[in-house]
């Protein structure tokens, strides 16, 4: 892997692990009891993440997101990875729907991999993801904002409130990326 390669490996193993984080945050500020979460990939400059919650997601609440995020961080919590039956996963998360759906599609000898952010926190994901939350101490995001999805694309099922948001290893690259956007 030369030194580009690693670096694009690097900054998706943070974006992805900041999805993860996002999602965390989500689940603390809205209750766990109202958070559906779908899906959260990196894309080219950050990674979104997909909701389905009972209050609109506004300008004035990124701040808080953002916040919220920062806290999880600083937590310094483990990452644990877990293989897991198709029946385990079902049942882990059998409050999720989006999960459970994705589960009963996936092919039968398909290994189930999940990632708990800390112990309070679990997600169904291939990863990689960092080992730590606190390698992400450096790590620069910025909630872009807020668009609406259909689950799978779909015009015919839910309605999502995705959430993008910008991501970078450090704050030179958010700055840069900042600038590059307003110009």
């Amino acid at each position: 892997m030369d030194k580009e390669e690693y670096k694009a490996f690097y900054e998706s193993v943070y974006r992805h692990s900041l999805a993860h984080i996002l999602a965390k945050a989500m689940i603390e500020i809205y209750g766990a009891d109202k958070v559906q979460y779908a899906i959260g990939p990196q894309i080219a400059d950050g990674f979104y993440y997909d909701f389905e919650i009972p209050v609109a997601i506004t300008t004035e609440d990124f701040k808080t997101i953002e916040d919220k995020m920062r806290e999880i961080i600083r937590r310094r919590e483990d990452w644990t990875k877990k293989e897991l039956t198709r029946s385990e996963a079902l049942e882990l998360f059998r409050g999720q729907k989006f999960k459970t759906e994705l589960i009963r599609d996936l092919p039968e000898e398909e290994t189930i991999t999940c990632y708990w952010t800390g112990d309070d926190f679990v997600d169904l994901c291939r990863g990689p993801h960092v080992s730590n939350s606190q390698e992400l101490m450096n790590a620069a995001f910025q909630v872009r904002s807020v668009a609406g999805a259909y689950w799978r694309g779909d015009e015919h099922r839910e309605q999502l409130q995705r959430v993008y948001v910008y991501a970078f290893t450090d704050k030179q690259g958010l700055k840069e990326h900042l600038q590059w956007i307003k110009e």
